[in-house]
């Protein structure tokens, strides 16, 4: 059985394609769309131009999961569809380009997702930096002990604040460090020893820099580990550069320049927070973890 999961991020327009063999997801086929839905978020509600965009996306991978032979096509749809007062306009719009049915999941299920597709088991923890939301689960192998999605994502954080020197850094990282002491109490609650891993574009930009892979591929960045201090040291590095200087990074795609830095001011403050020294990177999210849930299902 072939099938096909297309994510609505608030950063990005994701397809994953893929089958089930011996238990296990076998990918054949990812590809990604940047719409930055999030941005056209405009007083609560999603702007006409947002909305187009970003359906004929949705539009396009739906066409490309069927030509791949997907006998069924999963839509999902994360944190700016959540937030947006017009949610409903943009889903039957894009329900009738694509031909699909688009499913609007909570917070705590996209941390969940993220889980399932990241977490190599054991005593873990799965963080998940999003364009509008940043999502984190503890568990103890198929056991989950506690998810929680916080309103900071990379694309909201610069909305809000624009990182354009050191000062502004160090001023978003105890922001979020602030909301992630208000809003998962009930995580930092549990023991800090465990094995971490990150998924989300922010990770896997991270590591195609610290790496210097010229060409943006986030399977070269698969199980990289970064240290704490590897991530505050490119945070700090950013923040003093120029946009145009940042777009000269080998391995930081031009598009992501202007958000990068409030991703990383995310990761670090989670670092800190949950007493992490080190994460193991992942291009396995939410996406394969929707996939992995619904093969299990059929099968």
């Amino acid at each position: 059985m072939r099938l096909a999961c297309i994510g609505i991020g608030s950063n990005a327009i994701r397809l994953l394609v893929a089958q089930w063999e011996a238990e296990r997801l076998c990918v054949l086929r990812r590809e990604r769309r940047g719409t930055r839905l999030f941005a056209g978020l405009v007083n609560g509600a999603l702007t006409k131009e947002s909305m187009k965009s970003s359906v004929d996306a949705i539009a396009e991978l739906a066409e490309l999961a069927r030509t791949c032979g997907a006998q069924e096509i999963f839509v999902f749809a994360t944190s700016a569809v959540r937030d947006a007062s017009n949610s409903e306009a943009f889903t039957e719009e894009a329900e009738r380009r694509s031909g699909t049915h688009i499913e609007i999941i909570t917070g705590e299920e996209e941390a969940v997702l993220s889980y399932i597709g990241a977490s190599e088991g054991g005593c873990s923890g799965v963080i998940d930096i999003g364009g509008g939301s940043t999502e984190f689960t503890l568990g103890e192998d198929n056991r989950i002990l506690g998810a929680a999605s916080l309103q900071m994502g990379a694309v909201r954080m610069n909305a809000q604040t624009p990182i354009l020197t050191l000062e502004d850094y160090e001023a978003t990282v105890e922001r979020c460090m602030n909301i992630i002491r208000r809003d998962a109490q009930a995580l930092l609650a549990f023991p800090q020893e465990r094995a971490w891993a990150g998924v989300g574009g922010t990770m896997t930009t991270l590591g195609a820099m610290q790496s210097r892979v010229p060409l943006f591929d986030p399977q070269r960045c698969e199980g990289m580990t970064m240290q704490r201090s590897e991530v505050a040291a490119w945070g700090r590095k950013l923040a003093r550069m120029t946009l145009g200087e940042r777009k000269q990074i080998v391995g930081l795609m031009p598009q992501r320049a202007d958000i990068i830095p409030s991703g990383v001011a995310i990761l670090e403050a989670s670092m800190r927070c949950f007493g992490m020294t080190r994460l193991r990177l992942s291009a396995h999210g939410n996406m394969d973890g929707y996939l992995k849930k619904k093969f299990r299902e059929m099968c």
